[in-house]
């Protein structure tokens, strides 16, 4: 029963700063790993307190895994093309347009 009032507690404490800390996308996947871990924990403690199988747990685990493999590898694509990793850069006009701050990490070389 303890372990079931902290996963409802943790998911709430994620969810509110999943809320707040909106600047940095780095912020906002680590507010969803702390949700979907604290739904891992509500999900274990479930299934052992009514004698169930875990089949719900390995579900949320292997959807925690996608998102965390998907999301890095947004932010990393994100870096590469904008150069930093404000929500404000995820613009969905503007996010393949032309890099104007010079501050890629790609550098082409110039055709004569």
């Amino acid at each position: 029963m303890v372990l079931f009032k902290i996963s409802l507690i943790g998911v709430l404490f994620a969810s509110i700063s999943f809320c707040s800390y909106q600047t940095h996308t780095l912020n906002l996947l680590i507010s969803l790993e702390a949700v979907m871990l604290c739904l891992l924990l509500f999900s274990f403690s479930i299934s052992t307190m009514f004698g169930m199988s875990s089949h719900l747990f390995l579900v949320l685990l292997t959807f925690a895994a996608c998102e965390a493999a998907l999301g890095l590898s947004l932010l990393v694509s994100m870096l590469r093309l904008r150069g930093n990793d404000l929500v404000t850069a995820l613009s969905s006009l503007s996010f393949f347009a032309q890099n104007t701050t010079n501050k890629s990490c790609w550098k082409f070389a110039k055709s004569s």
